[in-house]
């Protein structure tokens, strides 16, 4: 109990560690960072790469591979974790809620063990780096879905500790359920099957595909930078 108590502590601290910064300019970004409209480019181009180089009779497979990785994560989250454990989130922990910084007021719901962003992020951030098998584009997603966690924190919506759990969540579901399309397309000989080189990664993809990808992934932080630049607290 008295180690619990510690470990809970302990995560009160690292989170006030990370969460806020009392300034403008980056609230504005985690603000931005956080609505779904910017990320709809990026969504466009994970489509175009999975249409680009999975071949057509596995296409829908890979889509649903990717909704099931997202309705996991997510229901494990809400309707199993938050209504089992109902840990408060920083915002509404009575030990800490008046030294948490908020965004325009942003609060989240009560509960907030563990974290469903985490879980996702990781989880499509996993699955996705188990199909390209490239490392520019394993540390580019990784990256993404860290980022896309800790801004939680940020936020004061998520302690450390519920993003540390929804991330190990999301990375075992992402690579439980890309092992199930591996099982399902162990032994279809339509497989595209390329050499690591310049041209394909590991698994077949084309760099130059990859490349439009990570283009647009960094772009659209480039985007979120400017209009936190522009609006600075407004956005």
């Amino acid at each position: 109990m008295i180690e619990a108590q510690g470990l809970i502590e302990t995560d009160r601290l690292a989170t006030l560690s990370v969460n806020g910064s009392g300034s403008l300019f980056w609230d504005s970004v985690a603000n931005i960072y956080t609505t779904v409209i910017v990320w709809i480019p990026l969504a466009l181009a994970a489509i175009f790469l999975i249409i680009k180089n999975i071949e057509s009779r596995r296409i829908l497979l890979v889509l649903l591979m990717i909704a099931v990785t997202i309705v996991i994560c997510d229901q494990l989250s809400s309707s199993v974790f938050k209504p089992l454990f109902h840990r408060l989130r920083p915002t509404r922990d009575p030990y800490i809620l008046n030294m948490v910084d908020t965004v325009n007021g942003y609060r989240g719901g009560f509960y907030g063990f563990f974290s469903g962003h985490a879980a996702n992020s990781f989880g499509l951030a996993t699955l996705f780096m188990w199909l390209v098998k490239d490392k520019w584009f394993n540390m580019a997603v990784f990256s993404w879905a860290l980022i896309n966690s800790l801004i939680r924190v940020y936020l004061g919506v998520h302690f450390v500790g519920d993003i540390l759990v929804g991330a190990v969540v999301g990375t075992l579901i992402g690579s439980f359920l890309y092992w199930i399309y591996n099982l399902i397309t162990r032994n279809d000989k339509s497989r595209k099957k390329h050499d690591s080189s310049i041209l394909y990664t590991r698994s077949g993809f084309m760099r130059s595909d990859v490349f439009v990808f990570l283009c647009v992934l960094f772009g659209t932080y480039a985007v979120i930078l400017i209009g936190s630049c522009i609006t600075p607290g407004i956005a």
